[in-house]
């Protein structure tokens, strides 16, 4: 069941993105099953279509971490631990990375045991 809380966004980010905005995205969130692994790149064409900005988008994914609803993916590498990054596919991108995000399982919520 998909909730669409919006409640996990910290009021003082809120000042800076619009309700409909944050719903859209927490919709598109919520839609990525448990443990399956994306990046903006994989979102890009609902964000868009949801009229979610570019610009907010960064506070949006951080927020979703902060709240648990996402974690960024991360490797252990020459003993650091680092996140993985892949090429962005924006039209603007110029050889920029995005993140590579894995969807947490919703606490309480039944899970389809594979993780995808």
């Amino acid at each position: 069941m998909v909730s669409t809380s919006t409640d996990w966004m910290r009021p003082d980010v809120m000042d800076h993105v619009a309700h409909d905005e944050l719903a859209a995205f927490t919709a598109i969130v919520e839609s990525i099953p448990a443990g399956r692994t994306f990046t903006v790149n994989d979102l890009r064409d609902r964000l868009d279509a949801a009229a979610v900005p570019a610009e907010k988008r960064g506070v949006l994914f951080t927020n979703a971490c902060r709240a648990d609803l996402i974690e960024p993916v991360r490797v252990s590498q020459w003993g650091r631990i680092t996140d993985v990054f892949v090429p962005s596919s924006g039209s603007s991108a110029h050889r920029a990375r995005v993140r590579l995000y894995r969807r947490l399982p919703v606490p309480g919520a039944e899970q389809d045991g594979d993780g995808s």
